[in-house]
């Protein structure tokens, strides 16, 4: 999602692209795996720009993320070549549910050598037609404040800031002794009706369906000025969902919450990890639900997460999230666990109808 970044076209560009550079259409399900190299290269030099910390991509856990995409989502993709190099990529997620089939997501990228060049508009102008010949009438890409290209093209694209948030890392060296320990043995107190359990790997058949539930809990998080409607998965979604991590190699930690007097979930967090880029964990998702904020339970859950997490992965270094700015309670939690700003992202709303206006040839009234 963070990967967006336009070259700098005028309204005047054409779309053919400079001599040797060549723009071909990818089945994310099917490429081939000089493609996949390449790509992992070219995404590792973006990643790197916004994240320079981070490991290389790897190009057998690319393969299978895109080779097992869940069923419900197409994603139309493109690359400009300069000989076997990949030198720019976008994407566009045409996402499937019983909601919000008004919008896509599409990531786009150029690499700084290739910018200004007409690469940026070439590959948007394919990201639109996909988008429209779906039915779909509002794209959403986001921008890492790190590059400053991807914001300043975005809005010359007509793009709308709808929701502002930060990048957020924790460096496990400063992890202050003891706070795990603490935070349990408050939430065992305040929370006393209520127990952990911990899941490594897919969630438990039995409790399949009671978690999907608890997940709706997330549709309480702040979303700006997006244009967005709650989204949910039926079963057979979540499941391809699922089966799509598992396809990916990637390790994970879920802690759920349960009320002891009727078993109800209660709230949960996750924690996942690449066996291939061990150094990083993932914080994804938590939530708890809100008859029961305010006891402890999302510190709780967070520390015995973490705590799990460490003794499955001995080489972690960081711990990375991404919160929205407006989203006080869980802001407030990270940092006393110790997160620390690391990158500020925005996620920009582009109507269709606005970038077809933008990749209108211009025609001079005097000619």
């Amino acid at each position: 999602m963070s990967r967006t970044v336009l070259d700098d076209p005028t309204p005047e560009s054409q779309p053919s692209l400079p001599a040797g550079l060549h723009l071909e259409a990818y089945d994310a399900r099917t490429a081939p795996d000089a493609l996949l190299g390449a790509l992992a290269t070219f995404h590792t030099s973006q990643l790197h720009e916004r994240q320079p910390d981070d490991p290389p991509v790897l190009s057998a856990q690319l393969a299978a993320s895109l080779r097992h995409l869940p069923p419900f989502v197409d994603l139309p993709a493109w690359v400009v070549r300069d000989g076997p190099r990949v030198v720019a990529e976008a994407n566009v997620a045409l996402v499937h549910l019983d909601q919000n089939r008004h919008l896509a997501q599409f990531q786009l990228g150029v690499l700084t050598p290739y910018r200004r060049q007409g690469l940026g508009r070439a590959l948007l102008r394919r990201v639109v037609e996909a988008a429209q010949l779906d039915g779909r009438c509002l794209l959403m890409a986001s921008s890492s404040g790190r590059v400053p290209a991807g914001e300043a093209a975005l809005r010359r694209a007509g793009a709308q800031p709808g929701l502002t948030a930060q990048v957020n890392q924790l460096n496990l060296r400063t992890l202050e002794p003891g706070l795990l320990e603490h935070w349990t043995t408050q939430g065992q107190t305040r929370a006393a009706g209520y127990t952990l359990e911990v899941w490594e790997g897919l969630v438990p058949g039995p409790e399949f369906s009671a978690f999907l539930e608890l997940t709706q809990v997330m549709n309480d998080q702040p979303t700006g000025d997006l244009s967005l409607e709650d989204s949910r998965m039926t079963p057979a979604q979540f499941r391809e969902a699922e089966a799509h991590f598992q396809a990916s190699g990637r390790q994970r930690v879920t802690v759920v919450g349960r009320r002891i007097s009727d078993g109800h979930l209660v709230g949960f967090t996750e924690l996942s990890w690449h066996p291939g880029r061990p150094s990083l964990l993932t914080q994804g998702g938590t939530g708890v639900r809100p008859e029961t904020r305010g006891l402890g339970l999302g510190r709780w859950l967070k520390a015995a997460a973490l705590q799990r997490a460490l003794d499955r992965n001995g080489a972690a270094h960081f711990v990375r999230t991404e919160n929205a700015d407006s989203n006080a309670a869980m802001r407030r939690i990270n940092e006393q666990l110790g997160f620390r700003p690391y990158a500020a992202t925005t996620l920009w709303q582009l109507e269709v109808s606005q970038a077809q206006a933008y990749l209108r040839p211009q025609v001079d009234p005097c000619c």
